[in-house]
Protein backbone atom coordinates (compact mmCIF):
# COMPACT_ATOMS: atom_id res chain seq x y z
CA UNK A 1 0.00 0.00 0.00
CA UNK A 2 2.69 2.63 0.80
CA UNK A 3 4.31 1.35 -2.23
CA UNK A 4 1.47 2.41 -4.08
CA UNK A 5 0.93 5.77 -2.66
CA UNK A 6 4.93 6.45 -3.84
CA UNK A 7 4.04 5.39 -7.24
CA UNK A 8 1.63 8.05 -7.12
CA UNK A 9 3.19 10.34 -5.37
CA UNK A 10 6.33 9.40 -8.12
CA UNK A 11 4.21 9.95 -11.25
CA UNK A 12 2.08 12.71 -9.52
CA UNK A 13 5.91 14.55 -9.45
CA UNK A 14 6.39 13.50 -13.16
CA UNK A 15 3.07 14.68 -13.95
CA UNK A 16 4.21 18.41 -12.49
CA UNK A 17 7.04 18.86 -14.20
CA UNK A 18 6.02 18.21 -17.51
CA UNK A 19 3.24 20.78 -16.83
CA UNK A 20 6.02 23.36 -15.39
CA UNK A 21 8.26 22.30 -18.46
CA UNK A 22 5.34 23.27 -21.26
CA UNK A 23 4.00 26.49 -20.12
CA UNK A 24 4.99 29.49 -22.04
CA UNK A 25 6.80 31.07 -19.14
CA UNK A 26 10.47 30.60 -17.51
CA UNK A 27 9.40 29.31 -14.22
CA UNK A 28 12.39 29.83 -11.74
CA UNK A 29 12.55 28.68 -7.81
CA UNK A 30 14.89 30.31 -5.53
CA UNK A 31 15.60 29.72 -1.87
CA UNK A 32 16.27 32.76 0.72
CA UNK A 33 19.87 33.08 0.14
CA UNK A 34 18.98 33.86 -3.72
CA UNK A 35 20.23 30.44 -4.86
CA UNK A 36 18.28 28.66 -7.69
CA UNK A 37 16.59 25.20 -6.36
CA UNK A 38 14.70 24.76 -10.03
CA UNK A 39 14.68 26.11 -13.66
CA UNK A 40 12.71 25.30 -16.22
CA UNK A 41 13.00 24.00 -19.39
CA UNK A 42 11.15 27.48 -20.66
CA UNK A 43 13.49 29.53 -18.47
CA UNK A 44 16.53 27.29 -20.09
CA UNK A 45 15.46 28.79 -23.70
CA UNK A 46 15.13 31.75 -22.66
CA UNK A 47 18.57 32.63 -21.11
CA UNK A 48 20.22 29.66 -22.84
CA UNK A 49 22.01 27.83 -19.50
CA UNK A 50 20.82 24.25 -18.96
CA UNK A 51 18.98 23.61 -16.11
CA UNK A 52 22.34 21.51 -14.40
CA UNK A 53 24.33 25.13 -15.25
CA UNK A 54 22.41 26.82 -13.09
CA UNK A 55 21.04 25.07 -9.92
CA UNK A 56 22.63 25.63 -6.74
CA UNK A 57 24.34 29.44 -8.61
CA UNK A 58 23.06 32.59 -7.06
CA UNK A 59 20.21 34.24 -9.77
CA UNK A 60 22.12 37.05 -9.53
CA UNK A 61 23.79 35.15 -12.57
CA UNK A 62 20.84 35.86 -14.73
CA UNK A 63 20.65 39.54 -14.02
CA UNK A 64 22.43 42.10 -15.16
CA UNK A 65 23.30 45.90 -12.77
CA UNK A 66 21.83 47.67 -11.44
CA UNK A 67 19.34 44.72 -10.76
CA UNK A 68 22.23 42.51 -10.02
CA UNK A 69 23.54 44.61 -7.40
CA UNK A 70 20.20 45.33 -5.30
CA UNK A 71 18.80 42.42 -5.29
CA UNK A 72 20.42 40.13 -2.50
CA UNK A 73 20.24 43.00 -0.45
CA UNK A 74 16.22 43.40 -1.37
CA UNK A 75 15.91 40.15 -0.41
CA UNK A 76 17.79 40.16 2.82
CA UNK A 77 15.96 43.24 3.41
CA UNK A 78 12.44 41.33 2.52
CA UNK A 79 13.33 38.68 4.73
CA UNK A 80 14.00 40.69 8.30
CA UNK A 81 11.50 43.07 7.70
CA UNK A 82 8.61 41.91 5.41
CA UNK A 83 8.04 44.73 3.87
CA UNK A 84 7.20 44.04 0.46
CA UNK A 85 8.26 45.45 -3.06
CA UNK A 86 7.88 43.04 -5.75
CA UNK A 87 5.98 40.06 -4.18
CA UNK A 88 3.03 39.74 -6.64
CA UNK A 89 3.38 42.38 -8.44
CA UNK A 90 4.24 42.10 -12.38
CA UNK A 91 7.01 44.57 -13.39
CA UNK A 92 9.46 45.48 -16.91
CA UNK A 93 12.95 44.06 -15.88
CA UNK A 94 16.32 43.32 -17.82
CA UNK A 95 17.43 39.93 -18.09
CA UNK A 96 21.09 38.56 -18.70
CA UNK A 97 21.37 35.47 -21.64
CA UNK A 98 24.53 33.13 -21.06
CA UNK A 99 25.80 35.12 -24.23
CA UNK A 100 26.00 37.92 -22.50
CA UNK A 101 22.99 39.46 -24.00
CA UNK A 102 20.39 41.76 -22.13
CA UNK A 103 16.96 41.79 -22.79
CA UNK A 104 13.52 42.51 -21.67
CA UNK A 105 11.22 40.62 -19.45
CA UNK A 106 8.36 40.42 -18.00
CA UNK A 107 8.78 39.34 -13.57
CA UNK A 108 5.98 38.33 -11.44
CA UNK A 109 8.09 37.07 -8.09
CA UNK A 110 5.56 35.01 -5.59
CA UNK A 111 6.03 33.19 -2.46
CA UNK A 112 5.44 30.01 -0.61
CA UNK A 113 6.67 27.57 2.11
CA UNK A 114 7.64 23.80 1.57
CA UNK A 115 7.88 22.75 5.18
CA UNK A 116 10.20 24.76 7.56
CA UNK A 117 11.58 26.22 3.82
CA UNK A 118 10.88 29.70 2.48
CA UNK A 119 10.93 29.35 -1.03
CA UNK A 120 9.97 32.50 -4.07
CA UNK A 121 9.07 31.69 -7.72
CA UNK A 122 9.98 34.03 -10.58
CA UNK A 123 7.46 33.42 -13.65
CA UNK A 124 9.41 35.66 -16.47
CA UNK A 125 8.20 36.27 -20.03
CA UNK A 126 10.65 37.42 -22.86
CA UNK A 127 9.01 40.19 -24.20
CA UNK A 128 11.92 41.47 -26.91
CA UNK A 129 9.54 40.57 -29.48
CA UNK A 130 6.49 42.74 -28.26
CA UNK A 131 9.32 45.46 -27.17
CA UNK A 132 10.26 45.52 -31.09
CA UNK A 133 6.79 45.77 -32.04
CA UNK A 134 6.10 48.97 -29.33
CA UNK A 135 9.32 50.80 -31.03
CA UNK A 136 7.94 49.85 -34.83
CA UNK A 137 4.62 51.25 -33.57
CA UNK A 138 6.19 54.04 -31.70
CA UNK A 139 8.38 54.94 -35.13
CA UNK A 140 5.27 54.50 -37.42
CA UNK A 141 3.74 57.48 -35.69
CA UNK A 142 6.97 59.85 -35.89
CA UNK A 143 6.72 58.53 -39.35
CA UNK A 144 3.00 59.47 -39.49
CA UNK A 145 3.41 63.06 -38.44
CA UNK A 146 6.53 63.89 -39.93
CA UNK A 147 4.60 62.71 -43.13
CA UNK A 148 1.67 65.34 -42.66
CA UNK A 149 4.01 68.10 -41.41
CA UNK A 150 6.40 67.56 -44.55
CA UNK A 151 2.66 67.68 -46.40
CA UNK A 152 2.00 70.83 -45.30
CA UNK A 153 5.50 72.25 -45.38
CA UNK A 154 5.74 71.01 -49.18
CA UNK A 155 2.67 72.48 -50.50
CA UNK A 156 3.62 76.31 -48.56
CA UNK A 157 7.07 76.22 -49.63
CA UNK A 158 6.65 74.72 -53.40
CA UNK A 159 3.99 77.74 -53.93
CA UNK A 160 6.78 80.27 -52.59
CA UNK A 161 9.26 78.33 -54.86
CA UNK A 162 6.84 78.36 -57.91
CA UNK A 163 6.13 82.42 -57.38
CA UNK A 164 9.99 82.61 -57.29
CA UNK A 165 10.88 80.31 -60.02
CA UNK A 166 7.88 81.83 -62.30
CA UNK A 167 9.66 85.27 -62.02
CA UNK A 168 13.18 84.16 -63.09
CA UNK A 169 11.95 82.68 -65.82
CA UNK A 170 10.03 85.62 -67.53
CA UNK A 171 13.11 87.56 -66.40
CA UNK A 172 15.45 85.16 -68.05
CA UNK A 173 13.19 84.99 -71.03
CA UNK A 174 13.40 88.17 -72.09
CA UNK A 175 17.46 89.03 -71.42
CA UNK A 176 19.91 88.63 -74.09
CA UNK A 177 22.15 85.78 -74.18
CA UNK A 178 25.32 88.22 -73.67
CA UNK A 179 23.82 89.86 -70.24
CA UNK A 180 26.11 89.67 -67.63
CA UNK A 181 23.05 88.92 -64.99
CA UNK A 182 22.09 86.05 -66.82
CA UNK A 183 24.44 83.31 -65.06
CA UNK A 184 23.25 84.99 -61.37
CA UNK A 185 19.82 84.41 -62.80
CA UNK A 186 20.57 80.70 -63.93
CA UNK A 187 22.36 80.12 -60.07
CA UNK A 188 19.13 81.75 -58.41
CA UNK A 189 17.32 79.52 -60.77
CA UNK A 190 19.21 76.52 -59.68
CA UNK A 191 18.78 77.27 -56.28
CA UNK A 192 15.08 77.16 -56.27
CA UNK A 193 15.25 73.56 -58.28
CA UNK A 194 17.98 71.95 -55.54
CA UNK A 195 14.66 73.70 -52.57
CA UNK A 196 12.52 72.09 -54.11
CA UNK A 197 14.30 69.02 -53.96
CA UNK A 198 14.70 68.96 -50.48
CA UNK A 199 10.79 68.94 -49.63
CA UNK A 200 11.72 65.82 -51.69
CA UNK A 201 14.01 63.99 -49.87
CA UNK A 202 11.53 65.20 -46.41
CA UNK A 203 8.99 63.10 -47.87
CA UNK A 204 10.89 60.58 -48.88
CA UNK A 205 11.76 59.96 -45.69
CA UNK A 206 8.27 60.14 -44.58
CA UNK A 207 7.32 57.28 -47.34
CA UNK A 208 4.55 60.04 -48.42
CA UNK A 209 6.59 60.82 -51.86
CA UNK A 210 4.87 59.42 -55.41
CA UNK A 211 7.50 58.61 -58.22
CA UNK A 212 8.32 60.59 -61.43
CA UNK A 213 9.97 58.68 -63.69
CA UNK A 214 12.11 59.71 -66.06
CA UNK A 215 14.90 58.53 -68.29
CA UNK A 216 18.23 59.72 -65.84
CA UNK A 217 22.04 59.26 -66.41
CA UNK A 218 23.20 58.68 -62.86
CA UNK A 219 26.34 60.13 -63.31
CA UNK A 220 24.64 63.80 -63.81
CA UNK A 221 22.76 62.89 -60.21
CA UNK A 222 25.67 61.83 -58.42
CA UNK A 223 27.81 64.90 -59.38
CA UNK A 224 24.96 66.99 -58.60
CA UNK A 225 24.61 65.21 -55.16
CA UNK A 226 28.75 65.47 -54.47
CA UNK A 227 28.78 68.17 -52.54
CA UNK A 228 25.64 67.52 -50.09
CA UNK A 229 27.25 63.89 -49.88
CA UNK A 230 30.76 66.00 -48.68
CA UNK A 231 28.74 67.68 -45.86
CA UNK A 232 27.04 64.98 -45.00
CA UNK A 233 30.29 62.13 -44.59
CA UNK A 234 32.38 65.30 -42.99
CA UNK A 235 36.29 65.84 -43.35
CA UNK A 236 37.08 62.24 -42.26
CA UNK A 237 35.68 60.18 -45.39
CA UNK A 238 37.70 60.51 -48.85
CA UNK A 239 34.66 60.29 -51.61
CA UNK A 240 36.11 58.68 -54.54
CA UNK A 241 34.60 58.70 -57.94
CA UNK A 242 35.32 56.25 -61.01
CA UNK A 243 31.97 56.80 -63.36
CA UNK A 244 31.45 54.99 -66.31
CA UNK A 245 32.25 57.62 -69.79
CA UNK A 246 29.55 56.21 -71.22
CA UNK A 247 26.36 54.97 -68.77
CA UNK A 248 23.48 54.15 -70.44
CA UNK A 249 20.39 55.89 -68.43
CA UNK A 250 18.13 54.35 -66.66
CA UNK A 251 14.39 55.23 -65.88
CA UNK A 252 14.22 56.57 -62.68
CA UNK A 253 12.88 59.23 -59.94
CA UNK A 254 15.46 61.63 -59.31
CA UNK A 255 14.71 62.17 -55.70
CA UNK A 256 14.83 58.61 -54.95
CA UNK A 257 18.14 58.24 -56.81
CA UNK A 258 18.98 61.18 -54.13
CA UNK A 259 17.66 58.65 -51.55
CA UNK A 260 19.71 55.83 -51.82
CA UNK A 261 22.89 57.67 -52.10
CA UNK A 262 22.11 59.50 -49.48
CA UNK A 263 21.15 56.79 -47.28
CA UNK A 264 23.91 54.66 -48.57
CA UNK A 265 26.78 57.23 -47.82
CA UNK A 266 25.17 57.76 -44.30
CA UNK A 267 25.04 53.83 -43.23
CA UNK A 268 28.99 54.07 -44.88
CA UNK A 269 30.04 57.05 -42.27
CA UNK A 270 28.48 55.54 -39.22
CA UNK A 271 30.45 52.11 -40.55
CA UNK A 272 33.80 54.56 -40.20
CA UNK A 273 33.57 56.90 -36.79
CA UNK A 274 37.51 57.27 -37.72
CA UNK A 275 37.26 58.46 -41.13
CA UNK A 276 38.00 56.38 -44.41
CA UNK A 277 37.19 56.23 -47.88
CA UNK A 278 33.67 55.99 -49.80
CA UNK A 279 34.08 54.52 -53.35
CA UNK A 280 31.04 55.30 -55.72
CA UNK A 281 31.23 53.39 -59.04
CA UNK A 282 29.19 53.22 -62.26
CA UNK A 283 29.27 50.62 -65.16
CA UNK A 284 26.97 49.23 -67.96
CA UNK A 285 26.82 45.58 -67.11
CA UNK A 286 25.51 42.71 -69.00
CA UNK A 287 23.87 40.17 -66.30
CA UNK A 288 24.23 36.65 -67.34
CA UNK A 289 22.49 33.34 -66.23
CA UNK A 290 25.44 32.66 -64.21
CA UNK A 291 25.15 35.60 -62.33
CA UNK A 292 21.51 34.81 -61.85
CA UNK A 293 22.16 31.38 -60.65
CA UNK A 294 24.33 32.60 -57.57
CA UNK A 295 21.82 36.10 -57.32
CA UNK A 296 17.95 34.85 -56.56
CA UNK A 297 16.69 38.79 -57.30
CA UNK A 298 18.94 38.73 -60.73
CA UNK A 299 17.41 38.64 -63.96
CA UNK A 300 19.44 38.77 -67.11
CA UNK A 301 20.13 41.39 -70.02
CA UNK A 302 21.85 45.11 -70.02
CA UNK A 303 22.04 46.69 -66.63
CA UNK A 304 23.75 50.01 -65.12
CA UNK A 305 25.30 48.89 -61.78
CA UNK A 306 26.02 51.41 -59.31
CA UNK A 307 28.46 50.24 -56.39
CA UNK A 308 28.79 52.08 -52.89
CA UNK A 309 31.93 50.42 -50.88
CA UNK A 310 33.31 51.80 -47.73
CA UNK A 311 36.05 51.06 -45.59
CA UNK A 312 34.37 50.89 -42.32
CA UNK A 313 34.13 48.21 -39.47
CA UNK A 314 31.93 45.69 -42.35
CA UNK A 315 29.32 43.31 -41.02
CA UNK A 316 28.88 39.91 -39.56
CA UNK A 317 26.72 37.60 -42.06
CA UNK A 318 23.98 37.44 -39.47
CA UNK A 319 24.06 41.02 -39.33
CA UNK A 320 24.38 41.01 -43.42
CA UNK A 321 21.34 38.75 -43.36
CA UNK A 322 18.82 41.49 -41.99
CA UNK A 323 20.30 44.47 -43.53
CA UNK A 324 17.66 45.28 -45.54
CA UNK A 325 14.62 44.60 -42.67
CA UNK A 326 12.97 47.34 -41.80
CA UNK A 327 13.51 48.76 -38.08
CA UNK A 328 16.83 46.19 -38.11
CA UNK A 329 19.47 48.59 -36.46
CA UNK A 330 22.73 47.87 -34.84
CA UNK A 331 23.14 51.17 -33.29
CA UNK A 332 22.11 52.00 -29.82
CA UNK A 333 19.04 53.40 -28.96
CA UNK A 334 18.05 56.75 -30.55
CA UNK A 335 20.98 56.94 -33.02
CA UNK A 336 19.44 55.00 -35.67
CA UNK A 337 15.49 54.20 -37.12
CA UNK A 338 16.40 50.98 -38.43
CA UNK A 339 14.66 52.56 -41.86
CA UNK A 340 17.65 53.82 -43.80
CA UNK A 341 18.45 50.73 -45.98
CA UNK A 342 14.92 49.48 -45.57
CA UNK A 343 13.64 52.52 -48.10
CA UNK A 344 17.10 51.70 -50.31
CA UNK A 345 15.48 48.20 -50.65
CA UNK A 346 12.09 49.38 -51.44
CA UNK A 347 13.23 52.37 -53.71
CA UNK A 348 15.23 49.88 -56.01
CA UNK A 349 12.90 47.30 -56.05
CA UNK A 350 10.09 49.92 -57.61
CA UNK A 351 12.73 50.47 -60.19
CA UNK A 352 12.96 46.73 -61.46
CA UNK A 353 16.38 46.74 -59.69
CA UNK A 354 18.08 44.79 -56.92
CA UNK A 355 20.64 45.42 -54.39
CA UNK A 356 23.29 42.67 -53.26
CA UNK A 357 25.83 43.44 -50.09
CA UNK A 358 29.36 41.95 -49.64
CA UNK A 359 30.76 42.51 -45.95
CA UNK A 360 33.53 41.28 -43.69
CA UNK A 361 34.72 42.63 -40.57
CA UNK A 362 36.89 44.94 -40.60
CA UNK A 363 36.72 44.85 -44.52
CA UNK A 364 34.43 46.94 -45.09
CA UNK A 365 31.14 46.82 -46.98
CA UNK A 366 29.80 47.24 -50.44
CA UNK A 367 26.51 47.47 -51.81
CA UNK A 368 25.68 46.62 -55.70
CA UNK A 369 22.53 48.27 -57.46
CA UNK A 370 21.70 47.21 -60.37
CA UNK A 371 18.90 48.98 -62.52
CA UNK A 372 17.14 47.70 -65.70
CA UNK A 373 19.45 50.29 -69.13
CA UNK A 374 17.32 52.07 -71.47
CA UNK A 375 18.01 50.40 -74.60
CA UNK A 376 16.30 53.46 -76.65
CA UNK A 377 17.92 56.89 -76.97
CA UNK A 378 15.14 58.29 -74.98
CA UNK A 379 16.14 62.04 -73.99
CA UNK A 380 17.23 62.28 -70.67
CA UNK A 381 16.05 65.36 -68.67
CA UNK A 382 17.64 68.30 -69.03
CA UNK A 383 19.64 70.35 -66.31
CA UNK A 384 17.47 72.61 -63.83
CA UNK A 385 19.54 76.10 -64.60
CA UNK A 386 18.20 75.61 -68.68
CA UNK A 387 15.48 77.23 -69.58
CA UNK A 388 13.38 76.87 -73.12
CA UNK A 389 10.94 78.91 -74.25
CA UNK A 390 10.25 82.66 -75.65
CA UNK A 391 7.66 84.99 -74.49
CA UNK A 392 5.54 85.01 -77.90
CA UNK A 393 1.57 84.71 -79.08
CA UNK A 394 1.56 81.03 -79.36
CA UNK A 395 -2.10 81.26 -78.25
CA UNK A 396 -5.38 81.83 -80.53
CA UNK A 397 -7.39 83.23 -77.59
CA UNK A 398 -8.87 80.55 -76.43
CA UNK A 399 -10.41 80.46 -72.87
CA UNK A 400 -8.36 78.97 -70.10
CA UNK A 401 -10.32 78.78 -66.76
CA UNK A 402 -7.44 79.07 -64.39
CA UNK A 403 -8.08 78.27 -60.25
CA UNK A 404 -5.09 78.85 -58.21
CA UNK A 405 -5.76 79.58 -54.49
CA UNK A 406 -2.40 81.08 -54.22
CA UNK A 407 -2.57 84.62 -55.30
CA UNK A 408 0.88 85.95 -56.39
CA UNK A 409 1.43 82.88 -58.01
CA UNK A 410 -2.26 82.88 -60.09
CA UNK A 411 -1.46 86.77 -60.81
CA UNK A 412 1.49 85.34 -62.35
CA UNK A 413 0.31 82.75 -64.05
CA UNK A 414 -2.77 84.88 -65.55
CA UNK A 415 -0.43 87.64 -66.70
CA UNK A 416 1.35 84.82 -68.45
CA UNK A 417 -0.95 82.88 -70.17
CA UNK A 418 -2.55 86.66 -71.79
CA UNK A 419 0.60 87.64 -72.91
CA UNK A 420 0.47 84.37 -74.49
CA UNK A 421 -2.53 84.99 -76.33
CA UNK A 422 -4.85 82.97 -74.59
CA UNK A 423 -8.11 84.52 -72.65
CA UNK A 424 -7.63 83.42 -69.19
CA UNK A 425 -10.62 83.58 -66.39
CA UNK A 426 -8.91 83.41 -62.86
CA UNK A 427 -10.32 81.96 -59.76
CA UNK A 428 -9.18 81.30 -56.22
CA UNK A 429 -11.98 79.05 -54.97
CA UNK A 430 -13.64 76.03 -56.33
CA UNK A 431 -17.51 77.68 -55.98
CA UNK A 432 -16.14 80.77 -57.97
CA UNK A 433 -14.79 78.30 -60.71
CA UNK A 434 -18.17 76.52 -60.85
CA UNK A 435 -20.09 80.02 -60.64
CA UNK A 436 -17.81 80.75 -63.86
CA UNK A 437 -18.31 77.86 -65.73
CA UNK A 438 -21.97 77.77 -65.27
CA UNK A 439 -21.82 81.61 -66.07
CA UNK A 440 -20.99 80.54 -69.56
CA UNK A 441 -22.27 77.38 -70.34
CA UNK A 442 -18.95 75.08 -69.80
CA UNK A 443 -17.38 77.36 -72.63
CA UNK A 444 -13.61 77.06 -72.28
CA UNK A 445 -10.91 75.31 -74.05
CA UNK A 446 -8.90 74.30 -71.13
CA UNK A 447 -9.42 74.19 -67.03
CA UNK A 448 -6.07 74.67 -65.13
CA UNK A 449 -5.98 74.01 -61.50
CA UNK A 450 -4.64 73.29 -57.96
CA UNK A 451 -5.42 70.25 -56.89
CA UNK A 452 -5.88 71.17 -52.98
CA UNK A 453 -8.46 74.63 -52.59
CA UNK A 454 -9.32 76.25 -49.78
CA UNK A 455 -13.35 74.61 -50.60
CA UNK A 456 -12.37 72.14 -52.15
CA UNK A 457 -10.33 69.42 -54.77
CA UNK A 458 -9.08 70.30 -58.30
CA UNK A 459 -9.27 66.50 -59.36
CA UNK A 460 -12.99 66.79 -58.06
CA UNK A 461 -14.09 69.84 -59.69
CA UNK A 462 -12.65 68.91 -63.10
CA UNK A 463 -14.76 65.61 -63.15
CA UNK A 464 -17.76 67.78 -62.15
CA UNK A 465 -16.86 70.01 -65.59
CA UNK A 466 -15.87 66.56 -67.29
CA UNK A 467 -19.55 65.25 -66.89
CA UNK A 468 -21.37 67.98 -68.90
CA UNK A 469 -17.91 68.48 -71.23
CA UNK A 470 -16.05 65.00 -71.40
CA UNK A 471 -14.01 66.54 -74.05
CA UNK A 472 -12.48 69.54 -72.01
CA UNK A 473 -9.03 69.71 -72.29
CA UNK A 474 -7.81 69.79 -68.06
CA UNK A 475 -4.26 70.18 -66.12
CA UNK A 476 -3.85 69.97 -62.69
CA UNK A 477 -1.06 71.09 -60.53
CA UNK A 478 -0.12 71.04 -56.82
CA UNK A 479 2.42 71.43 -54.39
CA UNK A 480 1.33 68.76 -51.99
CA UNK A 481 3.17 65.55 -53.08
CA UNK A 482 1.81 63.19 -50.15
CA UNK A 483 -1.16 60.62 -50.16
CA UNK A 484 -4.00 63.34 -50.74
CA UNK A 485 -2.72 63.67 -54.15
CA UNK A 486 -3.41 60.26 -56.06
CA UNK A 487 -1.36 60.39 -58.96
CA UNK A 488 -1.77 57.09 -60.18
CA UNK A 489 -5.64 57.88 -60.15
CA UNK A 490 -4.53 60.77 -62.46
CA UNK A 491 -3.34 59.36 -64.72
CA UNK A 492 -5.52 56.00 -65.39
CA UNK A 493 -8.00 58.83 -66.06
CA UNK A 494 -5.64 60.45 -68.54
CA UNK A 495 -5.18 64.17 -66.41
CA UNK A 496 -1.99 65.63 -66.85
CA UNK A 497 -0.27 67.24 -64.16
CA UNK A 498 2.40 69.76 -63.51
CA UNK A 499 4.24 69.33 -59.62
CA UNK A 500 5.01 73.12 -58.08
CA UNK A 501 7.49 74.73 -58.73
CA UNK A 502 7.16 74.06 -62.59
CA UNK A 503 9.10 75.69 -64.57
CA UNK A 504 6.63 78.51 -67.08
CA UNK A 505 8.38 76.66 -70.24
CA UNK A 506 6.91 73.54 -69.04
CA UNK A 507 3.46 75.24 -68.28
CA UNK A 508 3.23 76.55 -71.60
CA UNK A 509 4.61 73.03 -73.14
CA UNK A 510 1.52 71.18 -71.42
CA UNK A 511 -0.88 73.70 -72.61
CA UNK A 512 -0.02 74.07 -75.91
CA UNK A 513 -0.16 70.36 -76.05
CA UNK A 514 -3.57 70.02 -74.30
CA UNK A 515 -4.82 72.96 -76.81
CA UNK A 516 -3.45 70.85 -80.21
CA UNK A 517 -5.05 67.90 -78.77
CA UNK A 518 -8.46 68.87 -78.02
Amino acid sequence: MAEERLTALEQRVVELEAVVDNVIDGIITIDKRGHIQSFNRMAEGIFGYSAAEVIGQNVCLLMPDPYKSQHDAYLTSYLSSGEEKIIGIGREVLGQRKDGQFFPIDLAVGEFRLGERRLFTGLIRDITERKRLEAQLVQAQKMESVGRLAGGIAHDFNNQLGIILFDVDMILATMSEEDPLREDLAKIRKAVMRSANLTRQLLLFSRRQPMEMRPTNLNRQIAELQKMLGRLLGEDVEVLMDLSSNLSPVRADHGNIDQVLINLAINARDAMPGGGELNIYTANVVVDEEYCKAHSDARPGPFVCLRVADTGTGMEEKVREQVFEPFFTTKEMGKGTGLGLAVVYGIVQAHEGWIAVQSEVGEGTEFEIFLPALVSQEEVGSSPEEVDFVLQDQGQRERILLVEDEDELRERMEKLLVRQGYQVEAHSTADEAREAFRHVGGNFDLVLSDVVLPDGRGNELVSEFRSQNPDLPVLLSTGYTDERLDLESLRRQGIPFLQKPFAVADLLEQVRRLLEKG
